[in-house]
C-alpha cells in the first residue's frame, strides 16, 4: 500500500480543467492505495473544496500539519498551543499595524478569540509594513521558547508570522500515518510547490510543481507540470 500526500493550492488545484484531471487518475490510484491532502488551509475551507470538486481522499491535514482529519471528519490527531506563550506571543501587534490575527481551531481559522483550544496562531501584516522592532521581538520569543515554532511565511506582499508547537509540520501528520497504518517509508509520495511544503518534501520522496525556489527544488526527486503526472508513475 502506497500514501500519496499532496498540498492543496497551486499543487493539486491549479484551475478547474486540472483539478479535474487530477481527481480521474486519483480514482484510479486509489483503488489499492491512500491519499491525503495536506495544506495550510482549515479543515472547513479545505473540505469545502474537496466538496465542491468530489475529491476523494483518505485523510485532510490541515493547518500545516496541527491537525489530521479522517474521511469521515473524524480527529485522527491534533496539537494545541500553549495559552501562556500565545499571550506573549499576541503582545507583537502591538509594535506593528497588522492586517489580521488568525486564530486556528480545529475546524476553521477565526479573526477572533473563541476560547484556548487553539492550534496555531498567524499575526498578518502587509511585508512593507513590517518593522526592525517587530523583527526584533518576535526573534526574542523565538529564544525564549525554543520549544516552541515561530514562522515566518511571506506570499505575495503579505507576511504571516506564526506560533505553532515545536516540529510540527506537513511532515509530522505523515510520520503519525506512517506509524499509525505501518507503512514503509519508501511507499509515501510527496508533492508540493511552497516552502510550508519543504519538510515533508525533503523527508519522504518528494517532487514538486511548477517553478518553486531552488532550497525546494533540491530535496525533490522531479518536478512536474500537474499532480496527475506523477500519480500515474504511482
Amino acid at each position: 500500500m502506497k500514501l500519496l500526500v499532496s498540498d492543496f493550492d497551486d499543487t493539486f488545484y491549479t484551475d478547474d480543467i486540472n483539478v479535474l484531471k487530477n481527481i480521474t487518475e486519483l480514482e484510479k490510484y486509489k483503488k489499492n492505495n491512500l491519499f491525503m491532502l495536506s495544506s495550510g488551509r482549515s479543515f472547513n475551507s479545505l473540505k469545502k473544496m474537496c466538496l465542491k470538486y468530489n475529491i476523494p481522499y483518505d485523510y485532510l491535514s490541515c493547518c500545516d500539519g496541527s491537525i489530521l482529519y479522517d474521511k469521515n471528519n473524524n480527529i485522527v490527531v491534533k496539537y494545541s498551543l500553549n495559552e501562556k506563550i500565545l499571550e506573549e506571543f499576541l503582545k507583537l501587534q502591538e509594535l506593528v499595524n497588522i492586517l489580521t490575527i488568525q486564530y486556528s481551531y480545529p475546524d476553521d481559522y477565526y479573526d477572533t478569540y473563541l476560547d484556548n483550544n487553539i492550534i496555531g496562531c498567524n499575526i498578518v501584516v502587509l511585508k512593507e509594513m513590517i518593522s526592525n522592532e517587530f523583527l526584533r521581538k518576535f526573534h526574542e520569543l523565538e529564544k525564549k521558547y525554543p520549544d516552541f515554532d515561530f514562522l515566518e511565511y511571506t506570499h505575495a506582499n503579505i507576511t504571516y508570522f506564526c506560533l505553532k508547537n515545536k516540529g510540527i509540520n506537513k511532515s509530522t501528520t505523515v510520520y503519525y500515518l506512517k506509524d499509525l497504518l505501518n507503512i514503509n517509508q519508501n511507499d509515501i509520495y510527496t508533492i508540493g510547490d511552497n516552502d510550508n511544503d519543504y519538510p515533508m518534501l525533503k523527508e519522504f520522496k518528494g517532487y514538486y510543481i511548477g517553478n518553486p525556489n531552488q532550497d525546494i527544488k533540491d530535496v525533490c526527486i522531479k518536478g512536474y507540470n500537474q499532480v496527475f503526472e506523477l500519480i500515474k508513475t504511482l
